[in-house]
């Protein structure tokens, strides 16, 4: 399978916000990688700040009701079907509505539904209506589901995939997963250092398929940590189990349970393999000193030898930052690490897309350390 087929989150996007006013953009991807924080993109982006946002619709779990329910008009003598409120219409919001306002409606596992709710969900996808209701002009409409390759179930009749855009987004690259979603987010430090020396744990499987870039290799030897559709697994590691894991140690790092109790939870959330890969670095984390010691005494604080530590409490500080002064500590005390990771500071800092990082810009520490590492920050 050609990479070339996959689209980006950011590619997907962009499409979206181009053409779905006026087309329904089917978004497929592979299980727990992100389809669903679309939604949450879209509504977060400026392009769409004075729509009706309703919360995404699982399609799995609607029946009959779920999007419109008859209503009588005695006086006239007539019935009509009238939306429910999860798709932001109503007498007011609608096409040539006193007070009309574009909706952003998203229908999540759009492909894995009975036929009688495809049927149901037809006129919204291809005309933008619910019985006599249309949406407000420039409303936008996408749907997402798995793909059909991973056997969960997805599938749509050829004609009613003729009147759709298909695409398919490619999972997310461990680095774009780190300065796009772990570090905005605020994950776990001691996982984004894990993910950031064991990129593989992002590879996809479709890379082991003919025509990826694995092809021919043997999946389940090469790398047991992700989802493979040929063998039965209890658990493996996907953008959504990762965040789970760090919800996990968030917890542990609280003292709320032991290390037997971590290792099994994350076993049963991420799997056994990088599991085990994470303990690893767990232990690693207890040679980091305590955050409150770097932002008092950057220049004095104890260093670690291990270059794992030192990864981690880069992680933790770029997630700790808040204000310009938590900026030039963190800088005073990092530039005091192996020039490595210093250049790995540099990197994550310069492009995450977290607001807090721009504060990093006003510290002259940290403009002399991207002079110092220029050579280094190139390679």
């Amino acid at each position: 399978m050609d990479a070339r087929d996959f689209l980006t989150h950011d590619q997907v996007i962009d499409l979206i916000k181009a053409v779905g006013h006026k087309r329904t953009v089917l978004v497929m991807g592979e299980n727990g990688t992100g389809k669903t924080w679309l939604h949450q993109t879209l509504s977060a982006d400026p392009f769409f700040k004075d729509f009706v946002k309703p919360t995404p619709i699982d399609c799995t779990q609607l029946s009959d009701g779920s999007l419109f329910m008859p209503d009588i008009d005695r006086e006239r003598g007539v019935s009509r079907e009238l939306p429910n409120e999860r798709m932001g219409l109503s007498f007011a919001n609608q096409r040539g509505g006193d007070s009309e306002r574009p909706v952003l409606v998203g229908f999540d596992e759009v492909a894995k539904i009975p036929q009688y709710v495809k049927n149901m969900i037809a006129p919204i996808m291809y005309d933008r209506r619910i019985g006599t209701f249309f949406m407000p002009t420039g409303s936008v409409v996408f749907g997402l589901t798995n793909l059909a390759i991973e056997g969960l179930g997805d599938s749509l009749a050829a004609h009613l995939r003729n009147r759709l855009i298909v695409v398919k987004m490619r999972k997310s690259t461990a680095q774009e997963w780190i300065n796009n979603f772990a570090i905005p987010v605020g994950l776990n430090p001691i996982l984004i250092a894990c993910v950031e020396e064991n990129p593989q744990v992002l590879d996809s499987f479709v890379d082991y398929l003919p025509g990826g870039k694995y092809a021919g290799k043997d999946q389940a030897k090469d790398n047991p940590s992700i989802y493979n559709p040929q063998e039965v697994q209890d658990a493996y590691a996907s953008p959504r189990t990762l965040h789970a894991a760090s919800d996990i140690l968030d917890a542990y790092a609280l003292g709320g349970f032991d290390s037997t109790t971590l290792e099994q939870a994350l076993a049963g959330t991420v799997g056994k393999a990088f599991a085990s890969l994470l303990m690893s670095f767990i232990r690693f984390g207890a040679q980091v000193p305590r955050n409150a010691d770097v932002l008092n005494d950057p220049g004095y604080a104890p260093v670690p030898s291990n270059k794992i530590a030192q990864q981690i409490i880069v992680f933790r500080s770029i997630a700790q930052t808040r204000t310009r002064d938590d900026a030039e500590a963190y800088t005073t005390y990092i530039a005091r690490l192996e020039p490595e990771v210093q250049s790995l500071f540099l990197r994550r800092v310069t492009e995450s897309k977290s607001e807090s990082m721009g504060l990093y810009t006003t510290v002259s520490k940290f403009g002399e350390m991207l002079t110092d590492n220029r050579l280094f920050f190139k390679a």
